[in-house]
């Protein structure tokens, strides 16, 4: 397991190390636009993988999916494969989703209310 700790904005975003997460803009397929951004995650073995974010500003929800499946997989005992971070308030949430096969990469997709006061920083733990 591999713990990266993720930063953005709109404009920008980074990873404290390693070449398991990576960044996809705006979106993924036909479900872009400057409301979200979306990171890949690419474990190496089987496990969980989560994503908890620490802290936010902007960011409406979140959720994590299997790249080529969005039904696929489940989430881990005390995590959702999607968390609505606006309804909970103080900007915290968490996601998860059990990885059966380390081939298949995941998508956590970040909902934002679109204005330029947008950050978060969140802890990604890879398999």
């Amino acid at each position: 397991m591999a713990d990266r700790i993720v930063t953005g904005t709109l404009d920008t975003f980074s990873v404290d190390s390693g070449s398991d997460v990576t960044y996809k803009g705006a979106g993924v397929g036909n479900n872009t636009g400057l409301s979200q951004r979306a990171f890949e995650v690419n474990p190496s073995t089987t496990g969980d993988i989560t994503v908890s974010l620490d802290r936010s500003a902007g960011v409406i929800s979140m959720e994590i999916f299997q790249d080529d499946d969005h039904s696929a997989g489940s989430a881990p005992t005390g995590y959702k494969k999607a968390f609505n971070v606006a309804q909970a308030g103080k900007g915290k949430g968490a996601v998860g989703v059990t990885v059966t096969n380390a081939t298949k990469n995941y998508i956590v997709l970040l909902k934002l209310d679109g204005y330029s006061e947008v950050s978060y920083i969140a802890k990604v733990v890879v398999p």
